[in-house]
């Protein structure tokens, strides 16, 4: 497999900041494109974080996330490794169609939650989740999803079957930032027409993403792979707030459950999936060194055999 290319967006147009999330990204577009939105992209840096100095992988991360969505057939935004002016990310294309609109799952819940509220405002003014998540749960996102239609791209005709699928991507993936504005659903802006359910995006935080190459080594010699996987929870989902983190269900918890309730195939098709395939997609990512590779690797096995443990 030849590497990923990463595309470099210096010349394209910028539309818009995009304003959600803690970090700063910009919506661009392809030259001569028009008004076409699925030719915008949302580029998102890497981040350094000043704390630490390490360079994360959110670019490798979210490229790889994706492909792995495609082996899964499972509806993932398109994503490819990009850099703009000197500094390095990625960029995903948007899911929009023209003609429609995103509804974000913290704005569908509302319809079956009555008082929903996701955030909170701190004493500084800035907006947080309410401890707990309460009311961000399967039974109510499920609820939410009745009527909705599956992605466009997507073999299922169940959009709660779709969104199962998600679940257990993000198990796979060790993906633990699922929140209600991460997951949505697409209207039209004219005329009666029944909702979408997006196509799954920003898988950035996968995968140990935001892991020293020193610690992805230690964690290789010691065996501590399982240990790292199974401290992925569903934080994002309702809990206790007073529970501890070992309290809270996991990702592979909470994407089984997912699946039994749905009936969908997806723990099938990871079966299915060959680790050479898997082995391909992360040897396609440019200049990922030793350690990070197979860290993903054995990361991706650990979670495979516990999503399948009992289908």
């Amino acid at each position: 497999m030849r590497p990923f290319e990463i595309i470099d967006i210096s010349t394209w147009e910028v539309v818009a900041p995009e304003v959600l999330g803690r970090n700063p990204k910009v919506w661009v577009r392809e030259p001569d494109s028009g008004s076409d939105r699925r030719r915008e992209w949302l580029f998102k840096p890497v981040i350094t974080p000043r704390s630490t100095g390490n360079r994360q992988g959110e670019d490798w991360a979210e490229k790889i996330v994706s492909e792995l969505g495609r082996l899964l057939d499972v509806p993932c935004a398109e994503v490819q490794l990009a850099t703009r002016s000197g500094e390095h990310g990625l960029i995903s294309r948007n899911v929009v169609p023209h003609g429609w609109n995103r509804v974000l799952g913290s704005v569908l819940l509302t319809t079956v939650v009555q008082d929903y509220q996701p955030v909170v405002v701190d004493e500084h003014g800035r907006e947080r989740p309410v401890p707990g998540r309460p009311g961000h749960c399967l039974e109510n996102i499920f609820a939410a999803l009745r009527g909705c239609e599956a992605p466009p791209d997507s073999s299922s005709g169940d959009a709660r079957a779709v969104f199962a699928d998600y679940l257990v991507l993000d198990a796979w993936v060790a993906n633990q930032d699922r929140h209600e504005q991460n997951w949505a659903v697409l209207r039209k802006n004219t005329g009666p027409a029944p909702l979408r359910l997006a196509p799954s995006y920003d898988h950035a935080s996968s995968l140990g993403f935001n892991l020293t190459d020193d610690r992805r080594s230690a964690l290789l010699s010691s065996a501590g792979v399982l240990a790292f996987a199974e401290r992925g929870r569903a934080h994002r989902f309702e809990h206790d707030p007073a529970a501890s983190s070992g309290e809270v269900e996991s990702l592979v918890e909470l994407a089984r459950r997912a699946a039994r309730a749905t009936g969908t195939t997806i723990l099938e098709r990871l079966a299915t999936v060959a680790r050479a395939d898997v082995q391909a997609v992360v040897d396609g990512v440019p200049g990922l060194s030793d350690p990070t590779a197979r860290f993903i690797l054995e990361l991706l096995e650990v979670n495979r055999r516990r999503l399948l443990r009992e289908r």
